[in-house]
């Protein structure tokens, strides 16, 4: 008779595990209620924590917001990698990627979030040149389907700025609990996503 053998216990990985929680919390905190408006005493609230179980998981509501924007662009880069090599027109691939970013921040809680400004020093820089990636694998995806016709012609920095910005939006108005699921949102974005590039 076989007998389970219980995987040892690792500290260090329950530690991650809970530390990516509790900013995927803090997170949701700073989309609801604004990042200058959510206090550390307020996430230890909304976790449940005290106020001392909190900062042992992190050491300043800053660490947390940058932690936050790591997660977030962790997860898109993710999206971009699996769909690289995707065929199609330029604008078949920005349509699947768009698809599957709506879902990830609308299915994930994640959140792509603003107040870059307020993060200091090489956060601050990580953080921008994150986002700069992400904007240069689509400003090329952009390019790609003016070239081959599937995109308008355009200014391929202003179309990514579209692009983003309703990504960006989509944190100020989507509620889990409401009427439409990420799958429908995401359906809605792209059909208005490919009716205002199509050439």
């Amino acid at each position: 008779m076989k007998t389970s053998v219980k995987e040892p216990f690792d500290r260090e990985k329950q530690y991650a595990a809970k530390r990516r929680a509790v900013i995927r919390a803090a997170g949701e905190g700073f989309r609801r209620q604004g990042y200058h408006n959510t206090s550390m005493t307020e996430i230890a609230r909304l976790l449940g924590l005290t106020k001392t179980a909190l900062y042992y998981y992190v050491k300043s509501k800053e660490e947390i917001l940058f932690e936050c924007h790591i997660m977030v662009y962790d997860a898109m880069d993710e999206v971009l990698d699996t769909h690289r090599k995707a065929g199609g027109s330029g604008l078949d691939k920005l349509s699947i990627i768009y698809t599957e970013w709506v879902k990830l921040l609308t299915r994930d809680g994640l959140s792509l979030l603003t107040d870059v400004s307020s993060l200091s020093g090489e956060w601050q820089q990580d953080v921008l040149k994150r986002r700069a990636r992400i904007e240069r694998h689509i400003t090329r995806l952009v390019k790609d389907g003016i070239q081959d016709k599937s995109i308008r012609a355009g200014d391929p920095k202003l179309i990514t700025f579209f692009f983003m910005g309703a990504l960006n939006w989509l944190n100020a108005w989507y509620d889990p609990e409401g009427r439409l699921d990420g799958e429908d949102i995401a359906q809605s974005f792209t059909v208005q996503m490919q009716s205002g590039l199509r050439a």
